[in-house]
């Protein structure tokens, strides 16, 4: 949804003059942002001061005038909430900070709060490459891929029945974009899918294959599907969303399928109920703590598959990013209303 952003707590903002434009980054997706990049922003006219991820200045640029004092537009990449606030704390003129994730858990520090800093984040960048993570690991599971490749490391000739995506339910947990790009990619399959959503009278009339559930009915949707996907912002709400009450809930053959945040599952109801049989598995691609320790009793449970949060990564990501930022950096120069701004206080 598109919003008109608060800028300073006056709740006003005057143009801003391109050659005036100091535009802050810190490393996104493991690295600095690459020449060609940083050319895109500064088409817009702005100047880009590129940061480490602890908030310093890169060498390149100790030489120009204070950048933290004039800058008034903060792209946050991989950076701690502490460093986040340190380098808040020293920009007395910022007004927007665009976050490359789609969370904002780390950004909605009660200083950027304070602040009445506009945020907005990069929901819809990463929604193509983590559905298809989500169909690809779907049909893994119901073609028993794990099982198969076992077979062929053990030189075992075992035919495995599978099924297919027809005769599945597919529950969704949040239904944002992630979970319409995943509802889109099994609409050829014929695969029914179910899912919560805050608003769930806003309808989904571009999804058929798509019943739409109110967050208040959680255990229904656990209860009917043969796949749950965890697609959920994690806010103070969601936290532990899914704990030993809810896997009990779920079909005894069931997958759980987290790609949002660790701290969603309680890792060790989850281990629990693999364990005892409660689901017939999970697929995990964020945990609690990462990267997840080696000696983690997660690896050793039954029937999980395990991959150290790389759904979201594909060739496309860093260009989708910049065309986003690009975008609401010319929007911000000419006072128009920015794409993707985070209501602070619902965490999403």
């Amino acid at each position: 949804m598109d919003r008109p952003h608060r800028g300073r707590r006056d709740g006003e903002r005057a143009l801003t003059a391109p050659e005036d434009l100091v535009v802050l980054g810190t490393p996104v997706f493991g690295g600095p942002l690459p020449p060609p990049a940083i050319g895109r922003i500064e088409e817009v006219g702005a100047r880009f001061v590129q940061l480490s991820r602890d908030g310093r200045v890169h060498v390149e640029a100790e030489a120009a005038a204070d950048p933290f004092a004039s800058a008034r537009v903060l792209f946050r990449g991989g950076m701690p909430a502490a460093v986040l606030d340190h380098v808040v704390g020293r920009c007395p003129n910022l007004e927007w900070i665009h976050s490359y994730s789609a969370g904002v858990e780390r950004v909605a520090t009660p200083l950027v709060r304070s602040r009445g800093l506009t945020v907005t984040n990069g929901r819809g960048v990463f929604s193509r490459p983590i559905a298809e993570y989500l169909v690809m690991m779907l049909l893994a599971v119901q073609r028993r891929l794990p099982q198969l490749l076992e077979l062929q490391r053990e030189r075992t000739w075992q035919p495995l029945p599978g099924r297919e995506l027809a005769g599945i339910t597919v529950g969704i947990v949040g239904f944002g974009s992630i979970g319409a790009e995943v509802a889109s990619l099994l609409a050829p399959f014929g695969t029914p899918v179910l899912a919560t959503r805050r608003h769930p009278e806003r309808g989904a009339a571009e999804h058929p294959n798509v019943e739409l559930l109110a967050l208040s009915q959680l255990h229904e949707l656990l209860r009917r599907s043969d796949a749950v996907l965890v697609t959920v912002p994690l806010t103070d709400e969601t936290a532990g969303l899914i704990g030993a009450a809810e896997l009990q809930e779920m079909k005894e053959g069931a997958w759980l399928f987290n790609i949002a945040r660790g701290r969603l599952v309680d890792e060790i109801a989850l281990r629990r109920a693999l364990e005892a049989g409660w689901i017939g598995g999970a697929v995990l691609d964020v945990f609690t703590e990462e990267p997840l320790p080696a000696d983690s009793p997660l690896y050793d449970a039954p029937n999980v598959i395990i991959t150290p949060h790389t759904s979201w990564a594909s060739d496309r990501v860093l260009d989708r990013s910049l065309d986003l930022f690009v975008d609401n950096l010319r929007r911000f120069t000419t006072a128009q209303p920015l794409r993707n701004v985070v209501d602070l206080e619902a965490g999403y």
